[in-house]
């Protein structure tokens, strides 16, 4: 037992030794209590990523910052159809960028360029390739397959290295990685084993087996120590120092195909064939959030930054890409395959800028994915588009590709501004509305952005250059060469959209010369060829160009319209007054329709290299460089009429054009500078040349090549071989040998200060000075004759020496001879913490940030929280208590920020600010309660608020209190006595809470609930008529709710039983119920013939003798009435009637026969007779009698108890047997039990008790209740 006891133990030791003893566990100075990124080492000192990987080293982690792309808006460069023949399972980048490898299907490794070109098939492996890994320091490929294939190849060569199976299992490897540091090789696969190698050798360091499924995703924490891999459906971690068991997690419900951990370690991402990636938090080792992928993910990788997650799915034919600070989409890249059998993605990684994708299809193509962000990108209009196809074409590099994207100079020029990476290309440039131009930008080419600090970079690259043409041979052209052209200023007057006022104030632009411009103006506001000269024709001036999208008319802007100025112009527009044509789409349509018969008169505007290339039928117009006259007075005052060619363009002579312009972010020069050069070289001027526009001067190229850095002076002429060229060398003359500044002139032909002293002699020549001690000719502020470099002070003209060289002249300096920096208590004095505090005075002479400890507490009052209290001096948390746990009111939660002071508990979250800690406030959310015995939410507190009335409520009614924290069994709402769990009423109102139902059981063994106890009447109702009990007539019949004539017979007289005189209180029972029966026999007054006797009721024959009879020997022939004791005056003969007294007749027509013989035994008979006679006279007597006292009975009977009908299936000699034997007055036998109350004997009632049972005392003292049954005497 104690050798199990010590066994286990060790084990125990082995597993948590490594997380005991990794109190820094990524070696990063960082304990991983407070290491936001345990599994990898960083500098990050942020409060978001302490202890997180910090590439740029300015506190933030990479997280913090990372760079988000549009990958919805991404572009598939290049797509390989070939090298693969079929589902590419594997990528990778190499370690420098160049170069990324992929295989699959076809069991060849292969690598491609940067830019997704085959390059060479690499290795072969004997099966299909699964996985593939370059090392970190991209010297070798790990590349594992089917049939057992494991090995390692030269990354460069792909000649073998090592094989790692060798040979140890024909099953397939699916998965291998190598750690971070390069010191291992981790792989996996069919066999459902793990095994991992050392990279130095190549031996085999460990081997886990019996793991549950094959291995399909492999990788390891940034800092190594965990090793992360996928088996069926769940996830193992192992440490990597020692091989134990370290995450064993289930986070899919199917196979799980992908694995990576995210590079700054915080993150694992799965992908599944359950359509699902789970991203699980390692430190805590929970899923963070389940994203739905919508179909197999095969392949998941982080950027190299950590902020985006690209998700490769196996049967859709498109990625998606999500930011891992929110983990939503952020765009979805598709087009890969387009059928079930062909599409989809096996394989993605990043490349390390973060900006690409290689992609392996599942068709078996390799295809490169790439952001926007990572082209060259040219942000410009048509002519910018233009160009896109021969840049494509002839960018020499292999590592970046072009491309353009339509925007205005407006929408580069903010994003610029914004420091993106963008090229801006305009024949306008930057716009002038965010940016304003450097005071030096002829030669810096600098502009600076009104509303951010950045600054924009431009070079003109290329000539944008446009013509005017009218119809060849017709009266327009004559006109136009009379005039010798046009100049700029009437080329303005034409195209203009303003009024005569505006034209001719001076303004950005000048204003013009209107007697010049348009000498024969005829003042009707319209433009007309005759306005111009006389002799011209008298037809309006049409101009007609291309669609202006095309960009041709930006250079009428630009020239003429002041595009670039604070105040614009535009073409005028085209009205019922004033025609302006809209060619078309094509340059060629602006010649064409110009050359047309219809023509003439209109003056037409397009690019110039294609108008002098198509130029058949049209005459291009020459141009004057004068924008204020009119062509005759400028050539007059020696202006030059220009005529149109490519090289008056290139020479800068042709006015009408402007400078097809680059401009870049100054913060991303570096980054563009290579297509700003190509723009600039042959091969980008050629390209712009062809596509039909002129390229630039040489002067011109110097200078753009200038405004980059880079000098190209060879290309211009300098015939003083002083390096600069002679248009731009102002010293012309200057003697060989000498050094000259960038405009060619020698010092000794300078005075660049204007101080009287050539720049040879002049100490400080560039600055003017009157210094003459030392230096001549710098500057001297004080006027003391040192030159203010010379002299310590140069502003002070007291002071010009200082001995100690500490900054403070000698006259000012408490330390004359002594170096020092103290400015506070002593001037000049050594203060070697640099805080300005002489050593002497300061407190902390060695700490720069402290001089005083006011409280003396050893803590400087600069970084003391309470400078005034030396039992505190740290608040971690900014919440006002110290840490100092055992000072003055110390900090129980130093590192959050909290209130709490109650309980002795300071500092802590107090969420309802009570004062009472969240932790020990069992109502953190109510700043009225703290304590909560009973766990029900109503505080306990009666001093304050609501509180608890019922402290103690039972656990199983904690979810039923009410607001005064009270559950069923505790209150009683209604106050009728019974509580909310007993009372089936809890809402009876107060004023009838005395009359509830007090009974809780239906039986004496208590078994029985009662279901009304605590109701009042008024909320029963038991037959469920809709009518309570108080107002319910019979609350136990559900047809009856109402007796109007208290006659114990329902009003409602459709249902059996109901009361068909509702109005009039009766009991007839047999013709009609409850109707008036005076004679008690059941038959209501209306039917009944003698309702005064009893015994009769009907009469069939009319004669006034009743059809009952009350003789037996007349049963058997009798067909009306009944046989009835003591009928009155039966009728003998009832169907006939018989007008005869009835002694003679007894209702016949004859008298009865007599027989003479015996009229002695007649006599006697007649004796015997006359006494039954009296004795049933008597007894009718004495019914009539008890008749009449029932009938006192039911009027002085209790209203409320209900009259059962009589059974209508009984006969009525049945009915009337009943009744005399209930009111015999001579049965001597006591009843215990009737069935209605009207059969109750002689009594009173007395009140229903709590059950509602009825009770009645009879006249014998004997006490009656009801029950379901009828009425039972109580006899306990």
């Amino acid at each position: 037992m104690r050798k199990a006891l010590f066994l286990s133990g060790l084990m125990l030791c082995v597993i948590f030794l490594p997380i005991i003893s990794a109190v820094d566990g990524d070696g990063d100075g960082v304990d991983d209590s407070i290491d936001i990124c345990p599994f990898a080492a960083g500098t990050a000192n942020s409060t978001a990523g302490l202890g997180c990987p910090d590439s740029n080293g300015d506190g933030l982690a990479d997280f913090e910052q990372t760079v988000i792309h549009d990958w919805g808006e991404s572009i598939r460069e290049n797509t390989d159809t070939n090298a693969i023949s079929s589902q590419v399972y594997a990528v990778g980048w190499a370690t420098n960028n160049s170069i990324f490898y992929a295989g699959g299907r076809s069991d060849e490794l292969n690598s491609f360029d940067s830019m997704g070109n085959h390059l060479a098939m690499m290795y072969t492996m004997p099966g299909d390739i699964y996985d593939l890994a370059v090392s970190p320091d991209g010297q070798h490929v790990a590349v594992v397959s089917a049939n057992g294939g494991c090995v390692v190849v030269n990354a460069t060569t792909g000649g073998l290295v090592a094989d790692l199976w060798n040979n140890s299992s024909n099953s397939g490897v699916y998965e291998i990685a190598w750690t971070n540091d390069g010191s291992k090789i981790i792989a996996g696969g069919n066999d459902n084993i793990v095994k991992w190698f050392h990279a130095s050798n190549w031996t085999l360091e460990r081997n886990i087996t019996s793991l549950p499924d094959r291995i399909s995703g492999v990788d390891t924490t940034p800092d190594d120590r965990l090793i992360l891999f996928s088996t069926g459906s769940s996830v193992r971690g192992y440490w990597s120092n020692n091989g134990t068991l370290a995450l064993n997690m289930s986070n899919h419900t199917q196979y799980i195909r992908t694995l990576v951990v995210s590079p700054d370690g915080r993150y694992m991402a799965t992908g599944s064939d359950d359509n699902t990636i789970k991203i699980t938090d390692l430190l805590n080792q929970t899923i963070v959030i389940s994203i739905d992928a919508s179909s197999d993910v095969y392949s998941l990788d982080f950027s190299p930054d950590g902020g985006t997650l690209v998700a490769a799915r196996g049967s859709q034919a498109s990625m998606y890409a999500y930011r891992t600070d929110s983990w939503t989409s952020i765009g979805e890249m598709e087009g890969f395959g387009s059928s079930n059998n062909n599409r989809g993605v096996y394989s993605v990684e990043f490349d390390a800028d973060g900006d690409k994708l290689a992609v392996g299809w599942r068709r078996g193509y390799v295809s490169i994915q790439m952001s926007p962000d990572s082209y060259i990108r040219v942000h410009g209009e048509h002519n910018t588009a233009l160009m896109e196809s021969s840049w494509r074409s002839s960018y020499p590099t292999l590592e970046e590709s072009v491309r353009t994207w339509d925007r205005d100079r407006v929408t580069t020029t903010i994003d610029l501004c914004d420091s993106k990476h963008y090229i801006g290309s305009n024949s306008n440039g930057v716009s002038q509305q965010y940016a304003t131009k450097d005071s030096n930008y002829s030669t810096n080419g600098l502009w600076h952005c009104k509303y951010t600090n950045e600054e924009i970079l431009e070079i003109p690259y290329g000539r944008s250059a446009g013509a005017l043409m009218v119809k060849s041979g017709g009266n327009t052209e004559t006109c136009v060469q009379l005039l010798g052209g046009l100049t700029m200023a009437q080329v303005r007057w034409i195209s203009s959209s303003q009024n005569k006022n505006t034209l001719t104030t001076d303004a950005e632009m000048p204003g013009l010369v209107w007697s010049s411009v348009v000498p024969n103006d005829n003042g009707n506001g319209i433009p007309e060829w005759i306005d111009l000269d006389s002799s011209c024709p008298d037809t309006e001036i049409v101009l007609s160009h291309r669609w202006e999208n095309k960009t041709d008319t930006t250079i009428l802007e630009e020239t003429v319209l002041c595009s670039n100025c604070a105040t614009t112009d535009s073409i005028y527009a085209s009205t019922a007054s004033r025609y302006r044509a809209i060619a078309g789409e094509f340059r060629s349509d602006v010649t064409q329709g110009v050359a047309a018969s219809g023509g003439e008169g209109s003056i037409g505007f397009t690019e110039l290299v294609f108008t002098l290339n198509n130029g058949n039928g049209v005459y291009i117009v020459p141009l004057v460089d004068n924008f204020t006259h009119g062509a005759v007075d400028a050539i007059a005052d020696g202006g030059v009429a220009v005529n149109a060619s490519v090289n008056a363009s290139r020479s800068g002579d042709w006015p009408l054009q402007t400078d097809m312009r680059a401009f870049v972010a100054t913060s991303h020069l570096a980054g563009n500078i290579n297509f700003m050069k190509f723009l600039l070289g042959d091969i980008g001027q050629l390209k712009w040349e062809q596509m039909g526009f002129v390229g630039l001067s040489p002067w011109a190229l110097y200078n753009s090549w200038a405004k980059l850095g880079v000098d190209m002076s060879y290309l211009l002429p300098d015939a003083d071989q002083d390096g600069v060229w002679d248009g731009g060398d102002n010293c012309p003359e200057t003697e060989l040998g000498l050094d000259t500044d960038l405009n060619g002139c020698a010092e000794n032909q300078l005075d660049d200060d204007d101080d009287g002293y050539t720049n040879d002699l002049d100490d400080c020549d560039d600055v003017a000075g009157t210094s003459t001690i030392v230096l001549t000719g710098c500057p001297d502020s004080d006027g003391d004759g040192w030159p203010d470099v010379e002299d310590s002070h140069p502003s002070d003209s007291s002071e010009w020496n200082d001995t100690d060289m500490d900054g403070f002249g000698d006259n000012t300096d408490d330390c004359v001879d002594v170096f020092g920096n103290s400015t506070n208590d002593l001037v000049g004095c050594e203060d070697l913490d640099g805080d300005g505090w002489s050593d002497a005075g300061d407190q902390f002479p060695d700490d720069s940030t402290e001089w005083a400890d006011t409280d003396g507490d050893g803590f400087g009052d600069n970084t003391d929280v309470f400078p005034y209290e030396n039992t505190q001096w740290l608040d971690t948390d900014g919440d006002g208590f110290g840490d100092n746990n055992t000072g003055l009111e110390g900090d129980d939660c130093i590192d959050v920020s909290g209130t709490s002071h109650e309980d002795g508990l300071f500092g802590c979250i107090d969420s309802d600010s009570d004062g009472w800690a969240d932790t020990i406030d069992d109502l953190p959310s109510n700043p009225e309660q703290h304590r909560d015995e009973d766990g029900d939410g109503v505080g306990d507190s009666a001093s304050i608020g609501d509180y608890d009335w019922c402290t103690e409520t039972p656990q199983e009614e904690i979810a039923m209190v009410d607001a005064k924290g009270c559950g069923p069994s505790e209150r009683d709402g209604d106050y009728d006595t019974f509580s909310d769990d007993v009372d089936q009423c809890p809402n009876t109102p107060i004023s009838k809470s005395t009359l509830v139902n007090t009974t809780l059981f239906l039986d004496s063994q208590g078994t029985i609930p009662n279901p009304i106890v605590g109701c009042a009447p008024s909320e029963v109702d038991a037959d469920g008529d809709s009518v309570t009990s108080d107002l319910d007539w019979d609350d136990n019949d559900p047809d009856q709710w109402s007796d109007t004539d208290g006659d114990g017979f329902g009003d409602n007289s459709g249902v059996e039983g109901g009361d068909d005189c509702p109005t009039s209180k009766g009991y007839s029972v047999y013709d009609k119920t409850g109707c008036v029966d005076l004679d008690g026999d059941g038959w209501s007054y209306e039917t009944d013939f003698n309702d005064g006797d009893s015994t009769q009721w009907n009469d069939s024959d009319g004669d006034g003798f009743g059809d009952n009879w009350d003789n037996p020997e007349w049963n058997d022939t009798r067909t009306h009435g009944q046989f009835l004791v003591g009928a009155t005056q039966p009728d003998r003969c009832p169907d006939v009637y018989s007008a005869f007294l009835y002694s003679e007749t007894q209702g016949c027509l004859s008298s009865l026969e007599t027989n003479d013989d015996t009229s002695d035994d007649v006599s006697s008979e007649e004796e015997d007779d006359s006494n039954i006679m009296l004795i049933l006279g008597i007894a009718a007597a004495g019914i009539v009698l008890i008749l009449f006292g029932a009938i006192a009975v039911l009027i002085k009977k209790k209203p409320t108890p209900k009259r059962r009908p009589v059974d209508r299936k009984e006969s009525t000699e049945e009915v009337v047997l009943k009744e005399l034997e209930d009111s015999d007055p001579v049965v001597e036998s006591l009843v215990d039990f009737v069935a209605t109350w009207e059969e109750l004997p002689p009594g009173e009632w007395l009140p229903s008790d709590e059950n509602g049972v009825n009770w009645y005392k009879d006249e014998d003292g004997r006490h009656w209740y009801s029950d379901s049954e009828g009425y039972r005497v109580w006899d306990q």
